[in-house]
């Protein structure tokens, strides 16, 4: 069925490989959304919703993507979503306006997921019955987390050499190399998991529906200062609304897309808390990316180059976590080790927020970061799907999708960022107050300022204008770090304390249980 012999390297390396496009469809664009806005001229409402949707519709898509890839022939499918990716992501050149720009990515959010499990088919089927699952689940999340941060870095670098289109090249480049890939590794076609199609359609438009909702919560939130908006406190209530239709549609559903049967086993709430929790931990890179844009300046391909330190942590602990896992260790050692090497990015950014600092100061604390990565997410994945029967696998997948990716990561960073810009403006108002003639140091500052506009040749009035305008502005830049610094040193707390309650409670003193489930390391 797939070429090479059984349980090849070379086959094995080729397999994965072509995982890696698939993965990294939206990743590309990452450093050149400030050209794409210029190219397009939206406003920034709009271009949040152009970020934000191929996301959801990716998303949204999943259950029914993973369902309809088992009914499709793999040599078929992964050659259809190579040549639909390539013309999605080609037709995005084209787009005369940013809501066709945000359709094409949408479909190619949308279609990536088919081929990462039409690349994931033959992996299973050749390795899955020989291979530890914790290997498995190693394996797909260094290739998922390694591959993003160097396509990210691909395509700011591309991105430099003339515009943002460049990076949709590149990313074209790597869908023809999947093609060809796929035509020398798929030489039968068949589907070997085809079963028979039942999907629940119902609940799955009850679920964009509520993806749809949380949306416009995403974009809207800090805009409209979340719940003192009347727009805002009717959505919220709709949220809970839809959260009701769903439990009484699943009373009369034989198979609901979400099953609540798969809340019944004793790690799936947990599991699904301790993913939104390491989602929380990780959602606060944004506020590291905002500071090497908008306070340090870097440009893109070095803000790029500098979170490649990622990989380093990434290339250690994966490989070490997924071993231990593999020799099964306990829980809590690997659980200890990941929010510890969190806690330590967050409490040494704590001490380099301020201004001047060179890109090798954020090595360390990225290198740590990449560490923590690396020691939570194979084994968060692993621990709720714990004993989970593989006809649960979309019910237990979607409840970890919606912890970490839709609550943690994307509705939580438009949380962190309404806290940014209140700890902003109080932090801002309290350094104003202190700009007074009774501040010595800040008066001289002021007249210091002023000469130099002066010897410049501007009259007086001006010269007092411009130096108060400067002034005004390191305020304001003062702010933004204390209110960085606030964020972090909290968010140093919340990583350690999950290793006192383990350490005090004795939880999880045992290795991994069973793992059936299908491992979709999404």
């Amino acid at each position: 069925m797939f070429a090479g012999k059984k349980r090849s390297v070379f086959t094995l390396a080729g397999l994965y490989i072509l995982t890696i496009p698939f993965f990294n469809g939206l990743n590309v664009t990452t450093y050149d959304n400030s050209q794409i806005l210029g190219h397009f001229g939206p406003s920034t409402t709009a271009f949040s919703y152009a970020v934000y949707i191929p996301i959801f519709a990716m998303l949204a898509f999943l259950p029914l993507g993973l369902k309809l890839g088992k009914q499709i022939k793999v040599r078929t499918m992964i050659l259809s979503v190579s040549f639909l990716s390539l013309l999605f992501n080609t037709a995005s050149l084209f787009a005369p306006t940013i809501a066709w720009f945000v359709l094409c990515r949408s479909l190619l959010a949308m279609v990536s997921i088919i081929g990462i499990f039409a690349s994931m088919v033959p992996i299973l089927l050749k390795y899955n019955p020989a291979l530890n699952m914790a290997l498995m689940y190693g394996i797909f999340q260094f290739i998922q987390k390694g591959s993003q941060h160097l396509y990210q870095y691909l395509g700011a670098h591309f991105v430099s050499f003339h515009n943002w289109t460049f990076g949709i090249y590149f990313l074209n480049v790597n869908f023809l190399i999947c093609i060809i890939l796929a035509w020398y590794f798929y030489r039968a076609d068949v589907a070997p998991l085809k079963t028979k199609f039942q999907f629940d359609w119902r609940g799955w438009i009850i679920l964009i529906l509520f993806f749809t909702i949380v949306l416009f919560l995403c974009v809207e939130g800090q805009t409209r200062h979340w719940f003192s908006d009347p727009k805002i406190m009717l959505a919220s209530a709709a949220l809970l609304i839809t959260i009701g239709i769903y439990l009484l549609h699943v009373r009369f559903t034989a198979e609901p897309l979400i099953n609540p049967d798969v809340y019944k086993f004793k790690n799936v709430i947990p599991g699904a808390f301790l993913m939104f929790y390491i989602g929380i931990m990780n959602g606060t890179g944004s506020v590291v990316t905002g500071y090497m844009t908008n306070i340090l300046g870097f440009d893109p391909v070095l803000g790029a180059v500098t979170h490649l330190s990622l990989l380093i942590g990434l290339c250690i602990s994966i490989p070490l976590s997924t071993y231990l896992l593999y020799k099964r260790i306990y829980l809590a050692t690997i659980w200890v080790i990941g929010f510890a090497c969190y806690g330590m990015y967050h409490i040494i950014l704590f001490f380099r927020f301020y201004p001047g600092i060179d890109a090798s100061d954020f090595y360390l604390p990225l290198i740590f970061k990449g560490l923590g990565m690396g020691f939570l997410f194979p084994v968060s994945l692993l621990y709720i799907s714990e004993g989970i029967p593989p006809f649960l696998s979309t019910s237990r997948m979607m409840t970890g999708i919606i912890a970490q990716a839709v609550f943690a990561s994307l509705l939580g960073s438009a949380v962190l960022g309404t806290f940014i810009s209140n700890m902003n403006i109080q932090h801002k108002t309290g350094l104003s107050q202190q700009l007074s003639p009774i501040n010595k140091q800040a008066e001289q500052q002021l007249e210091d300022s002023k000469r130099q506009f002066l010897y410049m040749g501007l009259s007086d009035a001006e010269a007092q204008k411009k130096a108060e305008k400067s002034l005004s502005n390191q305020t304001s830049q003062a702010s933004i770090l204390l209110a960085y610094k606030d964020i972090y040193l909290v968010m140093s707390a919340v990583c350690f304390l999950p290793i006192f309650i383990i350490m005090i409670f004795k939880l999880w003193r045992r290795p991994i249980g069973r793992v059936e489930v299908e491992p979709i390391p999404i």
